[in-house]
């Protein structure tokens, strides 16, 4: 399995080849610099890409946008020692799918590449329709009304798993336990994210399909449903 490490720093990046290669039999492809990085995340499949946001040429914000615009939808893991708020919701914002602050304990960043990449589930149907929401569950495609909407992995499960539950709640626990399997995500990661999917799928339109039910946790209907509670 390849991971992608940008990273400038000549320390972290031999001890997190180091230890990802000799440990737990991962390939990494390292680069030095944001447009390199872009490079070979654009001309290579990688499981996940660890990307450090300040970097020379091209910092790691600009190389995940980059990568969202051209549909590449390889998780990608931001390391900074940029720990504001503010940078974290921007990263997210930009399409990245978990932030991990420096300094780091290499058992957390496993343990975050682990959550990432356990996101495979076998589904029967290949495309959802909720209202003028179309999901393809083969390919990942979303669009809304015909338009096409870009989203990030993580953001991509959250409405799969709301469309896969049409009409039925799902609470905050049930999306971080057993749509992203992810154990190291703060209790407020559904909330950004639903608020995240919110701006793409709902924003300027009149029908809301994202509805917040109050107490219980969030849920995707379509217009002509009613929404209870």
């Amino acid at each position: 399995m390849k991971i992608l490490l940008v990273e400038d720093d000549a320390l972290i990046r031999d001890v997190v080849k180091r230890g990802l290669e000799k440990e737990h039999q991962y390939v990494v492809d390292v680069a030095e610099d944001g447009r390199t990085g872009l490079r070979m995340a654009l001309e290579a499949e990688y499981a996940v890409i660890l990307l450090d946001i300040m970097l020379p040429g091209l910092d790691g914000w600009r190389v995940c946008e980059e990568l969202r615009t051209r549909r590449i939808q390889t998780p990608i893991l931001m390391l900074t020692a940029r720990d504001a708020v503010v940078d974290r919701v921007y990263g997210l914002e930009l399409g990245a799918d978990d932030y991990l602050p420096k300094p780091f304990d290499f058992s957390e960043l496993l343990a975050r590449i682990r959550a990432l990449l356990r996101r495979e589930k076998p589904y029967k149907a290949k495309v959802m329709h909720i209202g003028d929401l179309t999901i393809n569950t083969a390919t990942h495609a979303v669009t809304r009304g015909g338009e096409i909407i870009h989203l990030s992995p993580r953001e991509y499960s959250l409405l799969e798993a709301l469309a896969r539950s049409e009409g039925h709640v799902l609470s905050r626990e049930a999306i971080q336990y057993r749509v992203w399997n992810d154990d190291n995500s703060t209790s407020n990661t559904a909330e950004v994210y639903i608020g995240l999917l919110r701006k793409k799928i709902d924003a300027n339109r009149d029908m809301k399909l994202i509805q917040t039910i109050h107490g219980e946790g969030y849920m995707l209907v379509a217009p002509i449903q009613e929404v209870v509670g």
